[in-house]
């Protein structure tokens, strides 16, 4: 044969610090720079750095780094020799693949050209465009390096007149595999998982004396293995290929159709058999497909290519049901029962001599041996070794390995041995550059004196060569220094709503950070998440932060919080408040008052009606609030009555989420919501009682209804009678309600220019009425009414000539008052086209409009007097809008 048929030992890199070896470490306080000396304590930041100062015999160890290594091309220009190469070395491959430097983003991570006696070691490569790319070199080790994620054409690709080039030992889970190109002589791919390559795993093409060892190829796209154009002297020996194990695909498929599958899983050109051999290998085809093409012919079994050719003697079909759950993904292990792969690989054949994490060749005392020679190698990339081994790290002050330097850790670890070989070596690598500590006792102690994150892993040994490396365990170290607690105060809001992140500087492992808020109480924030709050009214809050370390230190921050709200929002903190919901041509616009505080809002659109309704189709308005805190609007537009509810209170849990104060809710009509339809709809009143608001509607024929509902369920009662329950007459022109305890109060105005009060007590489940203006008397031409309830009195207002009167019901004494021309005192005589009350403390708040301007007057029964109108929509107060057509106003305390 060409090819040679021999066990290739490995470049050895250098492993000890010092001359041998350059530092590469970009992690944040590592201290790192470009032109610095490449040593621990200073290290180089990228790796093209170390590449331009390396020389022979020298190592570029990189430290795998959080900050990862991105877009960092190296483009080697320096060359080693056979007995000094220059080594490229990150870390061990294990199943989490944490000791391995990330190297991610940009085109190809490393660039050779024109170079000789190179070795790249240890790396993971994410998101790289041509990972790797070989020209005219020779001597060069590619060896346990992990791609994912990449593009272009070929994860490494090998071209010109390179000659001994290895790729060994790799990982290639959804990648591009390996392309060797024309030119290109005696390169060996050996000891790789290839696992669903959207291309053939291996490509070779007028690349004579290929060698493709002890690969496990799963699921590609195309070929596993394709030789094609002038490459005599190929040897495909030992090989575990399978195109498809449905179990095992059915939910992670490769990246192909059937119409994009290889022609077979090995083929070799007319031009490539010459001196080439296969044999030794699994080869698990599609159902539909080849195994084989060999000169242009196509073999569906191992048995048809042997008679045929004499090629493939030792040849099986083996259809493995590889384990590709986590944690073992993408480590395609030979299954229990893969007996035909175990134990019988040609030990001839061109090869590093260990698997892809290092182990030699063990026998498996579980099956027989028919490897030819003796030899007791498995087939693939994968040795059965009966080895297990798990690593605990702690530090020697504390148990979590984290602390200032010097940090002193102790690394643990535990062998699970299966074929009787009880003899272990351990190799604990400390992941800082310094030496490997190797031990006959699973245990060593380390001391890290600069400061960086570092994975620890542990290589296990037998003494009959299994071998295998822990997944990593990271060892924090930080500068020296103090427990220095800290936070920000970001603003989020008008409303007091702030959110407090954590920000604790410790050297030693944080155990408890607690926030303590003024009228908020404490907030756990040991895991560093942020403390959302909202402060119920302005002003300057001393907020404490206090840290604990793991060693005992105690530290204390307090910072002062400035909080300041928007004149909405100060409208709507407790006290004497009037919610405003004022209509013009094209807006309806919610505004506050806090009579407590002085505080006129800023009006606000309501939100959009649900059906589309316009403002500019919005006729009578009326509002409540109702005893659970929420200010409820209602608008007639067309011949439906619509619902606009606020929270007026703090945050709180609604049926959809957390309302906070100022949240407006969607509208939407009655009728939708259990009260139906009612015809004829004019003009709208609301009062509460408790949670529960009751509207009242003056409908077709001048018949009073009333419908019950509350913002908690969203539902209304159906539309009662009122006219039938009370008796009032029909042909009413105007309504205004009020409630007194568990009572509703209605005021009617009749067609006959009377006004008559209907009394729904609650309690005793009655209606009665009695004709107030037969009583009383009253103005005449009275165009409107309105109402407010102060206490045990039911204020009824009436709007005649542009003039307001008023008389009151006092249904704890039983009796009413007389009318009263409240304009002739507040002023605005005969210029008020429309007028709304609300109640405060004790203390009846008039808004009326006129001109297109709102005018707000109170009438303070506490001191017996009325202060005149005053003009809301001018600057200093609400501020001014467009034209105001007409508002509904509803008090709270």
């Amino acid at each position: 044969m060409a090819a040679a048929t021999v066990v290739l030992g490995l470049p050895t890199p250098a492993t000890a610090a010092g001359s041998t070896m350059l530092i590469v470490n970009n992690a944040t306080g590592s201290n790192c720079s470009d032109t610095g000396p490449g040593t621990l304590a200073q290290p180089y930041c990228t790796i093209s750095a170390a590449a331009k100062v390396v020389q022979p015999g020298q190592t570029v160890k990189v430290l795998p780094s959080s900050r990862l290594y991105t877009g960092d091309t190296v483009r080697l220009t320096r060359s080693g020799t056979p007995e000094q190469p220059i080594t490229f070395l990150g870390g061990q491959t294990s199943s989490d693949a944490m000791s391995m430097p990330l190297l991610t983003g940009g085109t190809s991570s490393f660039v050779l050209n024109n170079v000789h006696d190179v070795v790249i070691k240890g790396f993971r490569y994410d998101r790289v465009k041509d990972p790797i790319v070989i020209t005219d070199s020779s001597r060069i080790t590619v060896d346990q390096n992990w791609f994912s994620t990449t593009s272009g054409t070929a994860d490494i690709r090998v071209s010109g007149t390179s000659d001994h080039v290895t790729v060994s030992r790799g990982l290639f889970p959804d990648t591009l595999g390996v392309a060797v190109d024309s030119g290109a002589r005696s390169t060996l791919i050996t000891g790789n998982d290839f696992s669903r390559t959207t291309t053939s795993a291996v490509t070779v093409k007028d690349a004579p004396q290929t060698a493709v060892t002890n690969n496990t190829i799963a699921f590609s796209c195309q070929e596993s293995v394709l030789v094609d154009g002038a490459s005599p002297g190929a040897v495909i020996e030992n090989n575990v290929i399978t195109a498809d194990h449905p179990a095992t695909t059915k939910d992670y498929p490769a990246e192909c159709d059937a119409a994009h599958r290889g022609e077979a899983e090995i083929s070799l050109s007319a031009g490539s058999v010459t001196d080439s051999k296969v044999d030794y290998n699994t080869v698990h085809p599609w159902p539909d497909a080849a195994a084989y093409r060999w000169n242009g012919t196509a073999y569906p079994t191992p048995a048809a290519f042997t008679t045929a050719t004499g090629q493939g003697a030792h040849d099986t079909d083996l259809d493995v049901a590889f384990v590709e759950d986590f944690p073992a993904w993408p480590f395609h292990r030979l299954p229990a029962g893969a007996g035909a792969a175990v134990d019988s690989a040609d030990p001839t054949a061109p090869g590093t001599g260990t698997d892809i994490f290092g182990s030699k060749p063990v026998d498996d005392p579980r099956t027989a041996n028919t490897a030819p020679a003796g030899g007791v190698r498995d087939r693939g990339a994968y040795e059965n070794v009966g080895l297990q081994g798990t690593l605990t790290v702690r530090g020697t002050q504390i148990p979590n390995p984290r602390g200032p330097v010097p940090l002193t850790v102790k690394a643990t670890a535990t062998a699970t041995e299966s074929f009787g070989t009880s003899a272990v070596t351990y190799t604990f690598d400390f992941g800082d550059g310094t030496a490997p500590a190797v031990s006959t006792t699973p245990e060593a102690t380390h001391t890290y004196t600069v400061p960086g994150s570092y994975v620890v892993t542990a290589t296990l040994t037998t003494a009959n060569g299994a071998r295998t490396t822990t997944d990593g365990s990271t060892v924090t170290v930080t500068p020296a220094g103090d427990l220095a607690p800290d936070f920000t105060a970001e603003k989020k809001d008008d409303a007091g709503t702030f959110v407090l992140t954590p920000a604790v500087t410790s050297p030693w492992p944080l155990t408890k950070a607690v926030l303590t808020i003024p009228y908020g109480g404490d907030f756990d924030v040991t895991d560093g998440r942020a403390v959302w709050f909202r402060f119920d009214k302005p002003g300057t809050y001393n907020v404490t932060l206090t840290a604990t370390d793991a060693v005992g230190h105690q530290a204390t921050t307090t910072k002062a919080v400035t909080v300041q709200f928007s004149a909405e929002q100060l409208a709507m903190l407790p006290g004497e408040r009037v919610q405003l919901v004022a209509r013009t041509a094209d807006s309806l616009l919610g505004i506050g008052a806090n009579y407590t505080s002085g505080i006129w809002g800023t009006p606000s659109n309501l939100p959009p009606n649900s059906s589309g309704v316009q403002a500019s189709s919005v006729g009578s308005m009326a509002s409540t609030v109702s005893g659970d805190g929420y200010l409820r609007a209602f608008y007639v537009a067309g011949t439906e009555i619509y619902g606009v509810d606020r929270n007026l209170a703090g945050a709180r849990q609604e049926a959809m989420g957390t309302s906070d104060r100022g949240t407006w809710f969607g509208s939407s009509a009655l009728s939708l919501h259990g009260a139906g339809y009612l015809s004829g709809v004019t003009q709208v009143s609301a009062a509460s009682i408790g949670r529960y608001t009751h509207v009242v509607a003056l409908a077709a024929y001048g018949r009073v209804y009333e419908t019950t509902g509350d913002h908690a369920s969203g539902t209304w009662t159906p539309w009662g009678d009122v006219t039938a329950a009370a008796h009032l007459p029909a042909g009413a022109t105007q309504i205004a309600a009020g409630t007194t305890g568990n009572s509703l109060h209605i005021a009617a105005l009749g067609a006959d220019g009377h006004i008559r009060v209907a009394d729904g007590d609650y309690t005793r489940g009655t209606w009665g009425s009695g004709d107030l203006t037969a009583y009383i008397g009253g103005p005449s031409q009275i165009t409107q009414l309105t109402a407010a309830t102060l206490g045990s009195k039911f204020h009824v207002l009436a709007l005649s000539g542009g003039n307001v009167h008023q008389t009151s019901g006092d249904y704890a004494a039983g009796n009413w008052s007389s009318w009263a021309n409240v304009s002739s005192v507040i002023g605005l005589p005969g210029a008020v086209t429309q007028v709304s009350a609300a109640a405060t403390g004790n203390s009846l708040r008039l808004f009326g409009v006129s001109g297109g301007h709102v005018y707000n007057a109170n009438g303070d029964y506490t001191q017996g007097r009325w202060w005149p109108w005053a003009d809301v929509t001018a600057p200093g107060a609400a501020g001014t809008t467009a034209p105001v057509t007409a508002v509904t106003a509803a008090g709270t305390n």
